[in-house]
């Protein structure tokens, strides 16, 4: 006589939560990909690399210390995602940083919002999700 173990039974439930889990996972992962590919922000290109975000808050930090001082006009060349130089006063440094940072906080409030959809999109790479 065959016995079945209740354990091991996929119910409906079981499997819209799995569904529920992937799609959360490529939301994810989309938001990501947009954070590193970025967004041209006063006419200069800045990628979310973690490498990229790093270099521009170190520059906001010494812009920061420029202005403090007093020192709006020394200029900061930046060299952004499409490998063109910029040369920035420390406000420019400054406002570059604050809105790249806008740029990602406004990616992950978003991801949140199609996140509590119901139901979920299908395709979550979709623009108009993440405006």
């Amino acid at each position: 006589m065959a016995t079945i173990d209740l354990s091991q039974l996929i119910t409906a439930e079981t499997k819209a939560e799995a569904a529920r889990s992937a799609t959360h996972a490529a939301i994810n992962a989309e938001r990501q990909r947009r954070i590193e590919t970025g967004k041209v922000i006063d006419g200069v290109y800045v990628t979310g690399r973690d490498e990229d975000a790093r270099n521009l808050t170190n520059l906001a930090l010494a812009a920061q210390m420029r202005i403090a001082g007093g020192d709006t006009s020394t200029i900061t060349v930046y060299r952004d995602g499409n490998n063109v130089d910029h040369e920035l006063t420390p406000p420019q440094v400054l406002s570059l940083w604050q809105q790249s940072a806008d740029y990602v906080s406004a990616l992950y409030a978003a991801s949140w919002i199609v996140k509590a959809m119901e139901p979920l999109p299908e395709d979550v790479t979709v623009d108009g999700l993440w405006q």
